[in-house]
């Protein structure tokens, strides 16, 4: 082979060569992109509470031939399962208006370099979103995601809050104010402090104002693991029917979180007559301070309990059962009238108490006559004295209940325990009583009784609610100017501490009576005085 032939050949050899070489880094080029990342390390929570911050690092490498631009806003670190999910809600990390799924870059990032985010979440703190894995990517708002997807770390979400109980009537008259409960656990790791806005909303639909308000705030801070009860009034729907009653925590951010209260069905029907059952005084309220009437409102009846002072000062109660002139059941009578009774009877504390011995006398007549459901008169003539009285109701605590006569046949399920009651099993002790009137969580008691000589007695007490269904307080004694003093001077009154006194419910319809009354202690299993079936209910 000439010189020649070989020069050519091994020119050829090395265009070859050469082209392969070509090729090889053409290659190499098209297989390391512009823009590629992969996980190096990561520190997370192993759980965290809902509304909640907890601290969050996560470290990556660029391993692509473009560098990462802090400047150009367009490299982050995005939440992913989905891309750009809000649950975990990352804190102070906004971006052209928009913030809680990504987190911006800390500098530039050569290829090759590591950069580490160090962020703050907020699960559930931005809006509602579905539960996503706490797992990012790398995102260029140009080329969208790339590279390594961090792992899925498994980090719990407490749900922060738990349902725990409820009250809430089955059967309800419509547009009324009654009270309600709501009580939810602490299940998070922080806690509930009312400064933060943490509240209890209405929920399925969210802040529906279905039952007249959409929220009820917190008032005091709830420790982890702790109870709250949200004790507070709504107004029922105006038109019958039925309605979802639901209720959930909501986050210093006013989002809900943690388990719902169970749906729950509220019937609301007609709402009834005007009844007016309930503790009433001289008006304007507190001019007379130190006597009053109880009211038992059932149908066209009404049983007063008249307490008051005799000729003498000393405590001195009558009775009266008056009717309407309209009877039945279903009455908008605002008249009653009947006699006015005064009772002896064996001491409080005679075991066992006899009703035998009770005698009454009937001592006058006495009307009451209202003119709204708040305000009326008391007319009487009693013991050949004829007075007349305005008298409205005594409001001592948030609100007054709404009571409906014949709302109900199952007593039992009633919270609000304002009624007339007696011994149980009913009548087994007829000739004493004991009327409750509840307000909010507190209950005022006036207890009709006898004295050790067996003339009429009566004691009272403000029993605030000291735990689920238990109401305690103390026994007061008074004395005071003769009922038919004009002027009566409150002044006059002098309240002695004589005892005390605790309720214990078993339900709606059966408590305990347990006192210490002038020495003397003793315990009374009591139940509601019926006096036309079903009875008044009060909410």
């Amino acid at each position: 082979m000439s010189t020649a032939a070989r020069l050519d050949r091994a020119r050829a050899a090395l265009l070859i060569a050469i082209a392969v070489v070509a090729c090889a880094i053409a290659n190499a080029v098209r297989a390391q992109p512009a823009y590629s990342a992969a996980f190096v390390a990561q520190t997370v929570p192993a759980a965290v509470a809902v509304g909640v911050d907890a601290n969050v690092s996560i470290t990556m490498r660029n391993t692509g031939t473009a560098t990462w631009v802090q400047a150009q806003g367009d490299v982050f670190l995005a939440t992913q399962e989905p891309q750009d999910n809000f649950y975990w809600c990352i804190q102070g990390n906004s971006y052209g208006g928009i913030s809680g799924n990504r987190v911006l870059l800390p500098g530039d990032v050569a290829p090759g370099a590591e950069v580490t985010f160090n962020f703050v979440v907020r699960p559930l703190g931005c809006k509602f979103s579905a539960a996503a894995p706490l797992r990012f990517r790398m995102l260029s708002q140009t080329f969208g995601t790339f590279g390594e997807e961090t792992p899925d770390p498994g980090t719990g979400v407490a749900s922060g809050a738990d349902f725990v109980s409820q009250q809430v009537p089955a059967i309800v008259p419509a547009n009324a104010t009654i009270q309600v409960t709501e009580t939810f656990k602490n299940t998070s790791t922080v806690p509930w402090d009312p400064v933060n806005g943490f509240a209890l909303i209405s929920a399925v639909p969210t802040g529906n104002t279905t039952w007249g308000t959409s929220s009820v705030a917190l008032t005091s801070t709830v420790a982890p693991g702790d109870s709250v009860t949200f004790s507070f009034f709504v107004v029922t729907p105006a038109t019958p029917g039925n309605y979802n009653f639901q209720w959930q925590m909501s986050s210093a951010r006013g989002v809900p979180f943690g388990s719902l209260s169970p749906p729950t069905s509220v019937q609301v029907v007609a709402a009834g007559p005007t009844n007016y059952g309930g503790l009433w005084w001289n008006s304007p309220a507190g001019s007379e301070s130190g006597w009053g009437i109880n009211l038992a409102h059932e149908s066209s009846t009404i049983f007063m309990t008249w307490f008051t002072y005799d000729l003498n000062g000393n405590a001195l109660w009558m009775s009266m059962t008056a009717q309407s002139a309209t009877t039945g059941q279903v009455t908008d009578n605002s008249v009653f009238t009947g006699n006015v009774v005064q009772s002896t009877g064996p001491p409080f504390s005679a075991m066992p108490f006899t009703p035998a011995r009770v005698r009454s006398v009937v001592v006058g007549t006495g009307t009451l006559t209202f003119r709204d459901p708040n305000n009326g008169t008391f007319a009487y003539t009693v013991k050949g004295i004829t007075q007349s009285k305005t008298i409205t109701r005594q409001l001592f605590g948030a609100q007054f209940p709404t009571c409906t006569f014949n709302l109900t046949s199952d007593l039992s399920t009633a919270y609000n325990y304002q009624d007339l009651w007696w011994a149980a099993p009913a009548g087994s002790e007829s000739g004493w009583g004991v009327y409750l009137t509840q307000q909010g969580d507190v209950i005022f008691l006036t207890w009709f009784t006898y004295a050790a000589d067996g003339t009429p007695m009566w004691v009272f007490a403000a029993a605030p609610k000291t735990a689920p269904g238990v109401y305690a307080g103390k026994l007061n004694r008074t004395t005071g100017p003769a009922f038919n003093a004009i002027p009566f001077l409150s002044s006059q009154v002098v309240a002695t501490e004589v005892g005390d006194v605790t309720l214990t419910f078993a339900d709606g319809n059966h408590a305990t009576f347990a006192y210490t009354l002038d020495g003397v202690s003793q315990s009374k299993a009591i139940t509601r005085q019926i006096l036309v079936a079903p009875g008044t209910v009060c909410q």
